[in-house]
Formats: structure tokens, sequence, C-alpha cells
């Protein structure tokens, strides 16, 4: 007994890939409201105490990982449905496979390969895509408010500096959570 006509598996997917890009919009809307409000009291405590200004700076960066954390996620989610689409559209696709909401426990083994450039990402111009560029220019942001007091760097050098250690902290995460989930695919 299935859960859904198989002859309907490529409706579903498709509603599942339009439910994760509405999450993704509502935690991309979510991460902006709340980094104006961080900015804001750190424009406002810079003025004061520049103690408090980076401690608001390590706030905001610790609040763009987390918000990236769970955009990383729907973005591999959404990676696995359009493999799964693609199985559905060959009729290969098994109803174990599909899952029923969310990120499945158990994966297909190697689904990366099939559908994307490499592990991490689909394709070069997703990194343009605001679930990858806001997250790393909010991070390079806050470096920049919290390492500007301790290094003695012209702002043209601190901002390279900056730019270079967000993408290795964003990279970096990419390959653990890559190389974590891969041990659930079978």
């Amino acid at each position: 007994m299935h859960d859904v006509d198989p002859r309907l598996y490529t409706t579903v997917i498709r509603e599942m890939i339009r439910h994760e890009n509405d999450v993704t919009n509502h935690r991309i809307m979510w991460l902006l409201i709340v980094q104006g409000l961080i900015a804001n009291a750190a424009v406002s405590a810079g003025r004061a105490s520049a103690e408090v200004a980076s401690a608001l700076a390590a706030v905001g960066i610790l609040v763009t990982l987390s918000a990236f954390v769970i955009l990383y996620k729907s973005y591999q989610a959404r990676g696995y449905l359009q493999f799964l689409g693609n199985e559905a559209k060959q009729g290969t696709l098994r109803d174990e496979d599909l899952p029923l909401f969310g990120w499945p426990s158990r994966r297909v083994k190697g689904w990366r390969k099939q559908v994307w450039l490499c592990p991490w990402i689909g394709k070069g111009s997703e990194l343009l895509e605001p679930f990858f560029f806001l997250p790393m220019l909010l991070v390079t942001a806050w470096l920049f408010v919290l390492l500007r007091q301790w290094l003695a760097l012209n702002a043209g050098g601190l901002a390279i500096l900056c730019t270079i250690l967000a993408v290795v902290l964003i990279a970096a995460f990419c390959v653990a959570w890559v190389w974590w989930q891969q041990k659930d695919e079978v």
C-alpha cells in the first residue's frame, strides 16, 4: 500500500519544493529582521562602549551562523527533492524513499553526484543566492566590527581578511555538514 499513488510523486515533490522555498524565504526574513535589531543596538552601543559593540558583533555572528545552518539544511533538502523528482520522472522512485516531511533520516546513497556539481553545492551561481550570500556578507561585516578593535590593519586589509575568514567558516561548515550527513545515506 502506497502513502501516495506513484503517478502523483512528481506533484507531491513539487509541493515539497515549494514548501522548502517558502521556509527558506521565511528564514531569510527572520535573519534580516534580527540582524537589523542587532545592528541598531550595536550602533547605539558603539557610541558609548566599544566592548558592548564587540559583544553585539559576536552575537550577530552567532545568529548568522545559526540561520545559515537552517538555510543550508533547506538548501540540501531542495537538492534531495530535485533528485527524488528526477527519480520519479524516470519511474524509479520507491515509496520508502519519498519522505513524508522534512529531511528524511535515511537518504539514497550518492544522490548529490546525480544532481549537483559537488557534494556541497549544486552549481556555482548559487553562491550569489540570498541563502548563501547574505550569511557570508553578514559574517564578514560582523567580523569587521569585531576585529577592527584588535587588529591594526587598514580598512581594506581588514575587509579582505574578514571576507577570507567568513568564506573559510561557511565552507568548513558546509563540508562538515555534508560529511556528517553522508553517514545516513543507504
